[in-house]
């Protein structure tokens, strides 16, 4: 077994955005072979907003080839090109945490 787990800070102006990118994560990860369980979390001052998912996944390769499906390599693409470019928007992120955890067994 697998845990994933990222926070993202972002601030308070980009709550909405970033709400509805998260709940579609967590739509495609429920969806997506291998996901046992994903949660998303909030926790919220008046400096900014943080975002933490919690993925649980059979193996870490399931979890590896949900961050590689076709749609997200081209979000990511599409944004590396915008900001080589020079008309990046501005990030709404201010910090990106992630952890990964094995199951230990007994």
């Amino acid at each position: 077994m697998y845990i994933r787990t990222v926070a993202f800070e972002v601030v308070p102006e980009g709550k909405d955005v970033f709400l509805e990118k998260i709940m579609k994560d967590v739509t495609s990860m429920k969806g997506y072979s291998g996901c046992l369980s994903t949660e998303a979390w909030l926790s919220e001052t008046k400096k900014s907003v943080t975002f933490q998912l919690v993925s649980k996944w059979q193996e870490k390769k399931d979890f590896q080839a949900w961050l590689k499906r076709p749609e997200h390599l081209q979000k990511h693409r599409e944004a590396h090109r915008a900001e080589k470019e020079g008309h990046a928007k501005p990030s709404i992120v201010l910090s990106k945490t992630s952890h990964e955890f094995s199951l230990i067994h007994e």
